[in-house]
């Protein structure tokens, strides 16, 4: 089907309506997101200037510069010492399988003249734990165990996080298992006389390892000693090594 030719008035009518379209369709797709975009960069400039103006410089700290250097520099190296101290006092400490310090431990007994009878691990009482409520007895007979229903498993204890207990805890329960500072312990049992056992004291600190007395308690033997002879002691003692 043939179209009839349009005449110069709707040629031109048409050539109208196609530009006011396109520019329309320009207007509204580049033209106004732009001018939305330099308003907005126009509303933000404005408010920087306004606040430039009206801001203050902040006063000078009273705090001197140089002071603040010097006390940062006396801490770094205080920090230092103790880092130094500690890497020493951590040299000295014994492997927690070793057994040659208490074979030492014992020989200085032997050398101060002292009676050892009884050297063994000590196993600190952990006050925290809580006893566990035994478990009712079963009835006895054949239908008591035949109608028993099987026991529940028991779920594995949590792991507890290593921690350092309060000065008010005492050593022994600092550097008993479950702490930061954990370290073996010994406990002893010695017969001797006060010089005996204070030269044992003093000779610990001698010895290749650290050794620590965590605590020591002395009580007199039953048995009184002969005229001129010192006085039998009984001691024990808890070795931190």
């Amino acid at each position: 089907m043939k179209l009839p030719p349009l005449s110069n008035r709707e040629q031109l009518l048409s050539a109208l309506a196609i530009s006011f379209i396109v520019i329309g369709a320009y207007v509204w797709l580049r033209w106004v997101p732009a001018n939305r975009e330099i308003g907005q960069l126009q509303q933000a400039a404005e408010a920087t200037d306004k606040r430039s103006k009206t801001a203050t410089i902040p006063d000078e700290p009273d705090e001197d510069i140089e002071r603040l250097k010097s006390q940062l520099a006396e801490q770094e190296q205080a920090f230092s010492t103790l880092k130094q101290q500690s890497e020493s006092i951590e040299q000295r400490l014994a492997p927690n399988d070793t057994q040659f310090l208490v074979v030492k431990i014992s020989n200085v007994a032997s050398d101060a003249q002292i009676r050892v009878r009884a050297n063994e691990v000590y196993q600190a009482a952990n006050p925290t734990a809580e006893a566990t409520p035994a478990a009712a007895a079963p009835a006895a007979g054949k239908k008591n165990r035949k109608n028993k229903a099987p026991a529940a498993p028991t779920a594995p204890a949590a792991a507890k996080e290593a921690t350092i207990p309060p000065l008010s805890a005492g050593w022994i329960a600092r550097m008993s298992p479950g702490s930061l500072l954990e370290r073996p312990l010994r406990r002893l049992e010695l017969e001797g006389s006060y010089k005996s056992l204070n030269d044992f004291i003093l000779t610990l600190d001698r010895l290749p390892f650290k050794v620590a007395v965590l605590r020591l308690s002395v009580k007199r033997m039953p048995v009184l000693s002969l005229p001129g002879y010192p006085q039998t002691l009984l001691a024990e003692v808890i070795l931190a090594l």
